[in-house]
């Protein structure tokens, strides 16, 4: 798990404390003493402002403005740190006192290997009864049970009555509880990841009812809102639904272009992230609300270095790993510009080079990680991916893309800047036998 955010956090010493506290895979607190901001380095300085204005929500007012439902999907490279950025994106909603932003993570409730619709809305309605629970909100049984008793028509049946003893009641007065109603979602989001043929009769289920589903979910939110507006002034809920954008291909275009339609049945605020290579998809981006957190460049497109990507991407390695750990500032440079302004892949960099290394890392040490990257990417190109690659290098216009270069992205062996202008390989695939020869041959052709 990441770390927890401190004020005593000490930047680590020795490898061995770098590795044991490298998690890339997960983003960081909004607080995290390691966050750096890359905005600027993204050129994207005005990103959130953008985004909050899709919600109803003006900054520099402190206003939010009549917004219907809106449903937004957040596209970006896989860890090009979406994340990190939604997780301080949520603190700015709370922080105004204007808006509810919920975290739902896909990954800690669900199963992302195996994930639709049906099970996303469970994990929603989970979600916000917990934060009403924990907010000593209460709401009276006529505005419950019209989702109770959607649960108990469509969920409960399939995992038996016993799941709904002593959970829905509590007190003398027999009152329905939000902790209750929130257990049996739980449990229902819970079996999700366990049970196939179960997982599959609810989904069927869900589907055949989606109408009365969402009529009762709609009912429940707009009475949520009213009970956060007259408790604490808050005026619209925001579902932030973090790990759809690591689906498996297959659930994720069915999320993305199957039940687009059943998503916007439910009247809310809601913003998933998203695979890069479906914005692309003109089923996904004709359809619904997008954005795009750009990646971080370390050159423009005329090859002029730029300052503020080489200083963000720096910082976030001297955050991990002290400088003292590393031989001398080249050593920094050279794993910074192999990760092609890609964080995880520069994380990952550093793991190897921490794994690689006795007590610092030097330029040999770099070269090994680098090496070892690029393996990894040799293992799944085929000879006309490298053709593609050499290809796009070469452009200095965006011609267009295709199927494989939708893999590519897919696969982060292709990487865009500024909003998809324009593309490039990733560096350290340019150091593979078979990205050589293409480009060889590519410039063979060129000569005759």
């Amino acid at each position: 798990m990441t770390q927890p955010a401190s004020t005593n956090y000490q930047v680590p010493t020795e490898l061995y404390d770098v590795l044991s506290q490298l998690h890339y895979e997960e983003g960081l607190p909004a607080d995290d003493p390691r966050y750096v901001d890359t905005l600027a380095a993204r050129n994207s300085q005005d990103l959130f402002q953008r985004l909050a204005k899709r919600f109803g929500y003006w900054q520099e007012k402190n206003m939010v403005v009549a917004t219907q439902k809106t449903h937004l999907l957040f596209f970006g490279h896989i860890g090009s740190g979406k994340t990190t950025e939604l997780r301080h994106y949520a603190q700015e909603f709370n922080r105004s006192g204007l808006y509810c932003a919920l975290e739902v993570n896909v990954n800690e409730r669900l199963d992302r290997n195996n994930c639709q619709f049906p099970d996303l809305l469970l994990a929603m309605a989970q979600s916000l009864l917990e934060v009403l629970h924990e907010e000593g909100i209460l709401l009276g049984d006529a505005q419950l049970q019209p989702l109770l008793d959607w649960f108990k028509r469509t969920v409960e049946t399939r995992i038996g009555e016993h799941a709904l003893h002593g959970e829905v009641k509590t007190g003398a007065e027999s009152k329905l509880s939000l902790l209750g109603l929130g257990k049996l979602f739980a449990s229902a989001t819970a079996s999700f990841r366990t049970g196939a043929t179960y997982r599959n009769e609810v989904r069927d289920e869900i589907r055949n009812s989606f109408g009365q589903l969402a009529e009762a979910f709609n009912d429940f939110l707009r009475v949520a809102e009213q009970a956060l507006e007259a408790e604490r002034g808050v005026k619209r809920i925001l579902f932030i639904l973090d790990g759809t954008d690591k689906l498996r291909d297959e659930d994720s275009r069915r999320l993305f272009e199957l039940d687009i339609a059943q998503m916007q049945q439910i009247d809310t605020l809601a913003l998933y992230t998203a695979p890069l290579h479906l914005a692309y998809d003109g089923n996904v981006g004709s359809r619904i609300e997008h954005m795009i957190l750009p990646m971080i460049k370390l050159y423009a497109q005329d090859g002029s270095e730029q300052a503020s990507g080489w200083e963000a991407l720096s910082q976030i390695l001297l955050r991990r790993a002290d400088r003292s750990l590393f031989a001398d500032n080249q050593v920094i440079r050279t794993l910074v510009e192999h990760s092609g302004g890609h964080p995880r892949e520069l994380l990952c960099l550093l793991k190897y080079c921490c794994e690689i290394a006795d007590d610092r890392i030097d330029s040999a040490t770099a070269e090994q990680a680098i090496d070892e990257l690029a393996a990894e990417y040799r293992r799944f190109l085929e000879p006309e991916d490298y053709t593609l690659l050499a290809a796009r290098d070469q452009d200095k216009i965006h011609g267009g893309n295709d199927e494989r270069g939708k893999k590519l992205l897919y696969k982060l062996a292709l990487l865009e800047y500024n909003h998809g202008s324009w593309q490039r390989s990733h560096p350290v695939i340019r150091r593979l036998e078979g990205y050589q020869r293409a480009k060889q041959a590519a410039a063979d052709v060129a000569g005759n």
